[in-house]
């Protein structure tokens, strides 16, 4: 199975969520209650994950994981 068609599937396997392409058909948008958790899209041949974390901790994760990288317009660490 290809890493794209696992993630969406994982991702809509959990309560109440939502898939939706406000960005364009490139960038899938998943929601909880219409509350964004989760996006991805495909660059460069490379699956991008974006997935909501409280600020503090995606800085850690930063901090230990080099392939943690911020997301498009979702960089909160100062």
């Amino acid at each position: 199975m290809d890493q794209p068609k696992a993630l969406r599937q994982y991702l809509l396997a959990k309560p109440d969520v939502t898939e939706s392409f406000p960005f364009g058909d490139d960038v899938a948008v998943f929601k909880v209650r219409n509350k964004m958790f989760a996006l991805f899209g495909i660059e460069e041949g490379v699956v991008r994950l974006n997935l909501k974390c409280d600020p503090d901790e995606a800085c850690a994760l930063r901090d230990i994981y080099p392939s943690v990288i911020p997301g498009y317009h979702m960089n909160k660490c100062i």
